[in-house]
């Protein structure tokens, strides 16, 4: 199946009736992640804003004024990306995660200088490895 892009039109005003709308079943995992994550120890609030050069809506996970990670939103899931550099990267594989994104972390492409880490979100049994992700994120920063 080809991979399909959500909210993808610039003119979408991203309220919560219409976020619910466009995100449809991905939307109560989205509302679980970003209430845990605006809580203490994470304190992150999330930034929606459409980039052209993607043609999507992205939302930007920041903590005080730094990027932890980005949302994108696909038909198939939420997609989680975190981007590290070769060194602040180096711990991933110490981290008690699911072995097939240690293993998806190592063997993907740098783009540049940054190394990418994404978690492809399809339920909230997942959300453990992502809030272990984002706690050694944020202690790296």
């Amino acid at each position: 199946m080809e991979p399909k892009k959500l909210l993808t039109s610039p003119d979408l005003d991203l309220t919560t009736d219409n976020l619910k709308k466009e995100l449809g079943r991905w939307f109560s995992l989205y509302e679980t992640l970003t209430e845990t994550l605006s809580k203490p120890p994470y304190e992150i609030s999330p930034e929606w804003r459409f980039y052209k050069d993607g043609g999507a809506w992205l939302c930007k996970m920041t903590r005080k004024k730094k990027t932890v990670f980005w949302i994108s939103a696909w038909k198939q899931c939420l997609k989680c990306g975190f981007y590290f550099t070769q060194r602040s990267g180096d711990g991933i594989s110490d981290l008690s995660i699911d072995h097939s994104l240690k293993s998806s972390y190592d063997k993907a492409a740098p783009i540049g200088k940054l190394y990418p880490f994404i978690i492809d979100l399809t339920a909230k049994r997942q959300l453990d490895d992502l809030y272990t992700v984002v706690s050694y994120t944020i202690s790296r920063k």
